[in-house]
């Protein structure tokens, strides 16, 4: 035998069957027969497939989403509908949910027609801006609010929709009773006086705080995330800048859908539908 033979049996590391030493040196791997250099373990081998498969599937889900999306076009409805409970205001037909950047104005000393001293003109702007005439509703949309047809309900004759009203205009309604409720003294005089304060003193107050109370709900619901900055400010050191920035949804399209939507005036109690045989009343409020 030569040196040369010697040298190599020597050097020569038998390999194992499913060893990883496939993958061994380029010198131990320089004596394997060309058939056993082309071979990898068979997990190896699934291993990539798999992925490979993995990544594919994902490829294709990801592009299943994104023809989603192109196709609802990812409009502000849409986007709004998927952040919100169910309103037929959020329906993309409706054409309601409209966005535009506003400028909050936070100064203490700015002035605009809701804020001062009541007087007619401050009034009429709230009185407005609440728009507390009812609107009505389909059947369909009780169910998709967890809601009961047992609601009041017009009549047939009269379309045979759900009396209801919109939240937003609720929640004026009750910052502008807060509001009035700190001007006791003008509003308490008979020419000025409200409907809400011609109730009893514990009735006005309990309506007060289940106002003051509608509205901590809503606003922790809505969560602003925005951020006020500070400033320094003569006299007064560091002072909070409330002029914040906003997306905000275009109030004078609910106020359209408001009014395109408004219940129909009865010509009897007070063009409010009355009870009837089949009417259900509850043993209380609704909690």
């Amino acid at each position: 035998m030569s040196l040369s033979d010697t040298t190599m049996k020597e050097s020569y590391t038998p390999l194992r069957a499913g060893s990883d030493e496939y993958e061994g040196t380029p010198e131990n791997l320089a004596f394997l027969p060309e058939s056993r250099l082309s071979l990898k373990p068979i997990w190896k081998k699934s291993g990539t497939l798999l992925l490979i498969a993995g990544n594919l599937l994902l490829f294709v889900v990801s592009l299943g989403f994104m023809a989603v999306s192109l196709a609802k076009g990812w409009s502000e409805q849409y986007c709004a509908a998927l952040t919100s409970s169910y309103s037929p205001l959020l329906e993309s037909t409706a054409g309601v949910i409209e966005y535009e950047t506003v400028m909050f104005h936070g100064a203490l000393e700015y002035e605009n027609v809701y804020k001062g001293s009541p007087n007619k003109a401050l009034d009429d702007a709230w009185s407005y801006i609440k728009h507390m005439g009812s609107t009505q509703v389909d059947a369909e949309v009780l169910p998709r609010i967890n809601k009961s047809d047992i609601a009041v309900k017009f009549p047939a004759e009269y379309g045979g929709k759900y009396m209801s009203g919109i939240e937003v205009f609720h929640q004026l309604h009750c910052l502008d009773l807060v509001r009035k409720y700190t001007y006791r003294e003008y509003y308490d005089m008979s020419e000025n006086r409200p409907e809400e304060f011609t109730d009893s003193e514990p009735t006005l107050r309990k309506h007060v705080d289940h106002c003051i109370d509608m509205l901590r709900q809503y606003l922790m619901c809505a969560g602003d995330v925005g951020i006020v900055t500070m400033n320094w400010v003569e006299k007064f050191g560091i002072y909070p800048d409330f002029s914040t920035q906003h997306k905000c949804r275009k109030f004078d399209k609910i106020v359209e859908w408001a009014d395109e939507h408004a219940a129909p005036s009865l010509p009897y109690n007070g063009g409010d539908p009355t009870s009837s045989a089949d009417s259900v009343f509850l043993p209380t409020p609704p909690p």
